[in-house]
């Protein structure tokens, strides 16, 4: 599935059993803990007591997300969506803002974090995220010579304020002796930068972190000042090759009791500082807290007064009140869930995907979802097919004003794909295969072969668009957003097909296939079939709106040659394909492009991707988890409970659930494959299908034999909010009821 972009990651291993750790108690009934400090529902928490625990979990609202740290304290990677630069001869890439959760403790012999190993220094450790409050804490005892010291830290983003985020620090020093907190906003030095916009080729000494490195954030001014209990730190900066402004705002207090507190402020290169000493009591704890906000020029003018003001406003409301208004906004959240009952840890799994797509998206941001969405720089940051296809029909379904900002993504970059179609030759509007946030092509060097001709995400874009429309019903949307995408698109498969006169029909050609590693090929089956689609769905569009539509559509999408074997029926992977490509990429077709085809026909694809399974299920998780899909579809219960642990056992990582984007490597947290996977619950299990008249049964359910009984709750379809029920007796739709009701 993911050839070209796969090919820094290497060959590829077996799948591997859940490990120890990842087996969970059985969820209970009940709504998720409504704030911090409330006890936390174990179906929704993801724990360690391992201090050597790897990779780390993140943590985010979709708009900021952040890394936790082993210690819960200390400099670690965030990112905001939309935050990229453009280095000299490198691609754009989503950067890093400045750390702006830089903090040390020292207990008058040594500091906690410089060069600490955390599993050799620390005793009595747990870490923790409550997924019901996208609430991060770490709790341990800090053993430094003689001295002990008990920490606990909480962070969390806010879920209710874009800009905000807070980290409660709490030290119990258990013998007497001075101590020193120290908090600083610090940049992030510069990346050896390769050449990847000119590079020729992909060199195999290279390593994943030589690729995928956060872009540079240049610090402009820093400053740190100091009041009574209380101290201020803020830092503005530009990412290298871009003249967005960011802006970021912190605020330091402590009790006002501190014994013998003192406190001093350092501003210097590229990092503010504040540094809060004083004699402790052995035995008393002292907490210390972190606010942060953050703004940036993208969001309008004065970003340092917008984030300042925001800050205080925050400040004025205070930690618990911040805290639990976060807490809500989670939980009212969570009122849409996928409900796994018979096999708890499936339904932990099933829960931590959907939990860290909600922390790379959001309601309003008009930004498609990277890969690894707010977690990591992997794959630069940039915006594929992934987020189109991948990863916002489970969102439209449970959270659809989130995933309107991804389709608003692509009406928002309309005149850039048309320029990108101009630029190649061609009328329309062309998405670029990788998108920066201004949605220009960032495609490195070595892979310039997808930028040019792997085409199939136009057609991907569009299928978006129209799903949107059939589960909103918002016939003004689609005029105004949807329809300008759908018809630009349209008219790019137009120009892009040729005509062959002697067989009066369209090719296309001179693709990538969607299975990477085949280049330059005519009449890709999936290529074809989505631009098809796209014709058919713009024509479908026309009508809807009374619009005039161009009747090229109609005539190409007639005359487009699909490459059908004439003996089998089944379709082959492009015109002229041998034998050894089937399989590859045809099980797309039924799922989720919904081609017409007979179940002998579907079944053939499918035994011919199983014969595939073991190269397929060591590759990339993304064909892979809709393979279940068609094996639902065709009655398959047996196949289904095969393929299950195929779509996701062997790409979990460590206790906090991270997918890796192949069973081999970490590249982490991967969450086209959560989307995938997703749809695998929400469209294959239940039977249904997005369709005229909205959420549509297409075939009876079928559940793994391990699942007793699927709700899918609070599912969001033209103005009616609705649970779906499956279980042995069958499927239901009713309508919602909230917890509380029950």
């Amino acid at each position: 599935m993911r050839g070209g972009r796969s090919i820094l990651l290497g060959a590829l291993a077996g799948l591997v059993a859940l490990g120890p750790g990842q087996a969970h108690a059985a969820p209970r009934p009940g709504a998720p803990a409504a704030a911090s400090g409330t006890a936390p529902d174990s179906a929704f928490l993801l724990a360690t007591e391992d201090p050597g625990r790897s990779p780390s979990p993140f943590i985010g609202n979709g708009h900021i997300g952040v890394l936790i740290p082993p210690l819960g304290i200390g400099p670690s990677i965030s990112f905001l969506a939309g935050l990229y630069e453009h280095g000299p001869q490198d691609v754009p890439r989503i950067t890093s803002p400045p750390a702006w959760n830089d903090i040390d403790v020292f207990d008058g012999s040594g500091w906690l974090v410089a060069g600490l190993r955390p599993d050799s220094a620390v005793r009595a450790y747990r870490q923790a995220v409550d997924m019901s409050t996208g609430t991060a804490s770490t709790r341990y005892d800090w053993i430094d010579r003689t001295r002990r010291t008990s920490v606990r830290v909480t962070e969390w983003v806010s879920r209710a304020d874009p800009h905000l985020a807070a980290i409660r620090l709490e030290v119990t020093p258990h013998e007497a002796g001075p101590m020193r907190l120290r908090f600083a906003m610090t940049a992030w030095p510069p990346p050896r930068r390769l050449a990847l916009a000119k590079l020729e080729r992909y060199l195999p000494e290279w390593k994943q972190s030589d690729v995928w490195y956060p872009g540079h954030t240049i610090v402009r001014d820093r400053h740190a000042t100091l009041t009574p209990a209380a101290g201020r730190l803020s830092m503005t900066s530009a990412p290298e090759g871009r003249d967005t402004l960011v802006a970021e705002a912190a605020s330091v207090s402590w009790p006002k009791d501190l014994p013998r507190a003192s406190a001093r402020t350092v501003s210097s290169g590229d990092a503010a500082a504040l540094e809060v000493s004083f004699d402790p009591a052995p035995g008393a704890s002292y907490a210390f807290t972190l606010l942060v906000s953050i703004a940036t020029s993208a969001d309008g003018p004065g970003p340092l007064e917008r984030a300042q003001h925001e800050l205080d406003a925050a400040r004025s409301r205070g930690y618990d009140a911040l805290a639990a208004a976060s807490a809500r906004a989670w939980r009212a959240r969570w009122e849409s869930d996928l409900e796994i009952q018979g096999n708890p840890s499936l339904q932990k799994v099933v829960r931590s995907m959907l939990f860290y797509l909600l922390c790379s998206a959001d309601r309003g941001t008009a930004l498609g979802i990277p890969p690894m969405g707010l977690s990591s720089a992997g794959y630069y940051g940039h915006i594929f097919w992934d987020s189109d296809t991948w990863m916002f029909p489970p969102l439209l379904l449970t959270h659809p004003d989130i995933a309107h900002s991804l389709v608003a993504f692509r009406r928002r970059t309309l005149e850039a794909a048309r320029a990108n179609a101009r630029a190649n030759g061609y009328r329309g509007a062309m998405f670029p295969w990788e998108a920066d946030e201004l949605g220009q092509e960032t495609t490195p060097y070595f892979a310039v072969q997808n930028a040019h001709s792997e085409i199939h995400i136009s057609g991907d874009v569009a299928l978006a668009q129209w799903q949107y429309y059939l589960a909103t019903g918002d016939s003004a949307w689609l005029a105004r957003e949807g329809f300008p995408v759908i018809r630009e698109t349209a008219d790019f498969w137009v120009s892009r097909a040729s005509y062959d006169s002697l067989r009066d029909r369209y090719d296309i050609k001179n693709v990538v296939s969607v299975a990477e590693g085949l280049i330059g090929v005519t009449d890709d089956a999936y290529t074809n079939c989505v631009a098809r689609r796209n014709l058919e769905i713009g024509a479908a569009a026309s009508r809807r709106l009374g619009k005039q539509a161009n009747p090229l559509w109609t005539k190409v999408a007639a005359r487009l040659h699909l490459p059908v074997d004439s003996t089998s029926q089944a379709f082959r992977t492009y015109e002229g394909a041998p034998d050894s490509t089937l399989g590859v990429i045809t099980p797309l077709l039924s799922f989720p492009l919904g081609v017409p085809m007979s179940d002998r026909v579907k079944r053939t694809h499918l035994e011919q991707a199983l014969a595939r399974l073991e190269q397929e299920a060591s590759g990339a998780m993304m064909g892979i988890t809709l393979l279940s899909v068609d094996a639902a579809e065709l009655g398959e219960r047996a196949l289904v409970d095969s393929l299950l642990p195929y779509g996701y056992r062997g790409h979990l990582r460590g206790p906090f659930l991270l997918l890796s984007e192949t069973p081999t490597n970490d590249a982490v947290n991967f969450l086209t494959g959560a989307g995938g996977f997703l749809q695998q619950v929400i469209f294959g299990w239940t039977g249904l299908r997005l369709g005229e008249s909205g959420l549509e049964p297409a075939f009876p359910p079928v559940l793994p034999s391990s699942v007793g009984r699927l709700v899918l709750r609070n599912l969001q379809v033209r103005g009616k909010r609705l649970d779906v029920v499956v279980d042995r007796s069958g499927r239901r739709i009713l309508p919602h009821r909230d917890r509380t009701s029950r």
